[in-house]
């Protein structure tokens, strides 16, 4: 195993992609091109939990996978589409670096967690975009996720949350709006522009989703009708809504928590994650 960090922009320290990445092994068949993820961790667009970087990073690395961390842009640079550029280049650095790194370029995933989980859902339904073909420059498939493990992401700001929120909750919230719409106050419009629900297409990659359903900071519906617009347009998806009133629950399991309010059956996403994704990467993407 090797990490390394290295900055995705000349001139910026902020935005880092770190990699958890398998050597190659003469002894292992078909390593020397392996699946990768890139993992968004959550944080309101304020900063990163990093119980949702590096520790998922090491579960997806133990799966197989060559693991990579984006500390994309927060606070006033992550406007739209500030982070989503980020997340853009991150895929686009996997593709130049593709035989270096052991990478199977067709089989990236992005994995977010809340806010994280907004920005993968973003590339996924904007990878075709207009706007993301003028910046980049490259093949429209570079930008496009082979799939996509969204945790109790944010898929419309405009939502109304009805849960009573502690005041640290409530702040995050209101920075979180104001920091990916760029403005002190957004408006009904100023939301509509960044609603995913609004760009989901045949050409949106295959999701799995998970959430708990008295979420108390992102609610539950963001799940729920993100899954109901996949389908409409005949995405595969998995949909897991878990009994409970936490948020940023992670790949946590029973031996790395150590968490009051960890419980066993929060874990048993990631496994079935995986076997999903086995089955998208290597069977139907054979």
């Amino acid at each position: 195993m090797y990490t390394n960090t290295i900055n995705l922009w000349e001139g910026r320290e902020d935005v880092t992609l770190t990699s958890y990445c398998m050597e190659k092994n003469d002894e292992i068949i078909g390593c020397d091109r392996r699946p990768a993820v890139i993992i968004l961790p959550g944080g309101g667009y304020a900063g990163f939990t990093e119980r949702e970087g590096e520790a998922v990073a090491l579960r997806f690395m133990a799966a197989g996978y060559q693991s990579f961390v984006l500390h994309y842009s927060v606070c006033e640079k992550a406007a739209f589409p500030g982070a989503l550029y980020d997340l853009a280049q991150a895929m686009c650095f996997l593709h130049q670096n593709a035989e270096r790194l052991y990478i199977n370029e067709k089989r990236i995933v992005v994995c977010g967690f809340s806010a994280g989980g907004n920005l993968a859902a973003s590339l996924g339904v904007m990878w075709n975009q207009e706007f993301m073909k003028e910046k980049f420059q490259v093949p429209a498939e570079w930008l496009k996720p082979a799939a996509m493990v969204l945790g109790y992401a944010v898929t419309n700001f405009g939502f109304e949350n009805h849960s009573v929120l502690n005041q640290e909750q409530a702040e995050m919230m209101i920075n979180c709006n104001r920091y990916i719409t760029g403005k002190e106050q957004p408006e009904k419009e100023d939301y509509e522009k960044i609603n995913l629900l609004r760009f989901v297409s045949s050409d949106t990659p295959p999701a799995f989703l998970f959430h708990l359903c008295a979420d108390p900071v992102v609610p539950v519906d963001n799940s729920l009708q993100f899954a109901s617009r996949l389908a409409a347009f005949d995405v595969p998806f998995v949909l897991e809504i878990g009994e409970d009133t936490w948020h940023g629950v992670s790949s946590l399991k029973a031996e790395d928590a150590n968490l009051g309010f960890f419980k066993e059956e929060y874990a048993g996403w990631f496994d079935r994650a995986i076997s999903w994704l086995k089955k998208k990467l290597f069977v139907e993407n054979a």
